[in-house]
């Protein structure tokens, strides 16, 4: 769709008046008072009929943008078909033909995937399938990172302390290490690709100090740091992280949740650095506003996944 300001638009529905806004439980946190009428592309309108630009693009989820004629018809379509076929009671064509395209996204061979509704729940999905797949108890994650607010990805997530501070206790087997951020990296003409940041010093420090990397199942990291303040890290570090992974039999999971699907120009970041994960979880930009998530991972592990140890409705 453009992305230039549409020259019309659908009137605002005239209407019975709106709830108070007090009927929105207070634990979200609010940015705007903005009520929305409808969107189109980049556009949002408000039932008063201003137009605001949508950076937030929903927070990194709309990617094809608002209301986009295709996604509009193909939800139109299947609606008049069949809106839900549980996964465990059922096959249906939609879900087979998605599964098999999924199944390509990545470099190689034996690629499969598993579904489910939120990012959290796909990170959490990540978490498990690590875990038995490797018979190790332990998830390594960045400070700073995000990753969910379900119980198990409160525990994952080191970005701000009110995700965390009011239920603990959380999860255990989680550890935190340092995540590069060279923003103001001293020295050198190109400091920004010449710094370190002492991350590997950092985590080899945790290995030491901390968690035996033969505990480990998995390093969970997010490709560009997300809200620990959006930080594109050094060329050196997801490769180097692979080689450090591999060298201790740890599985490397990249979190996808907000950059995937062409946000940040390729169609997974991990992809701007040569990287293929061993799980990769998406969410948001995958459906472009419906509720779907999922991983990526080798199919030799996610069959090591005995049924009715996960799922979902």
């Amino acid at each position: 769709m453009p992305d230039t300001k549409p020259a019309d638009s659908p009137a605002p529905a005239a209407a019975v008046p709106l709830p108070d806004r007090s009927v929105v439980p207070p634990v979200w946190a609010r940015y705007t008072e903005i009520v929305v009428d409808h969107g189109a592309g980049s556009w949002l309108y408000t039932v008063d009929g201003d137009a605001y630009l949508d950076y937030s693009s929903g927070i990194g989820v709309v990617n094809t943008g608002h209301a986009h004629p295709r996604v509009a018809a193909a939800i139109a379509a299947q609606a008049t078909r069949l809106i839900h076929g549980q996964q465990n009671i059922v096959f249906h064509e939609a879900g087979l033909r998605l599964y098999e395209r999924l199944r390509h996204l990545l470099p190689g061979e034996g690629w499969g995937a598993f579904l489910s509704n939120s990012g959290a729940e796909a990170v959490e999905a990540s978490v498990k399938l690590a875990r038995i797949a490797t018979g190790r108890p332990v998830i390594l994650v960045f400070r700073g990172g995000f990753h969910g607010r379900t119980a198990q990805t409160m525990a994952l997530t080191y970005s701000k302390n009110v995700y965390r501070g009011h239920f603990e206790p959380l999860p255990g087997s989680v550890y935190a290490t340092a995540y590069p951020y060279c923003y103001r990296a001293p020295g050198g003409a190109h400091p920004i690709e010449a710094c370190t940041c002492d991350w590997e010093e950092q985590l080899e420090l945790t290995f030491a100090q901390v968690v035996y990397p033969e505990h480990v199942a998995a390093i969970l990291v997010e490709p560009v740091l997300g809200e620990g303040g959006y930080i594109v890290p050094p060329p050196v570090f997801l490769p180097r992280l692979r080689e450090i992974a591999d060298r201790h039999g740890i599985l490397l999971v990249a979190d996808e949740v907000q950059t995937g699907f062409g946000r940040t120009g390729r169609f997974f970041a991990v992809e701007h650095w040569g990287v293929i994960p061993d799980i990769l979880v998406m969410a948001k930009g995958i459906a472009s506003g419906l509720p779907l998530s999922g991983i990526l991972a080798q199919r030799s592990l996610i069959e090591k996944w005995p049924p009715g140890t996960h799922g979902g409705t």
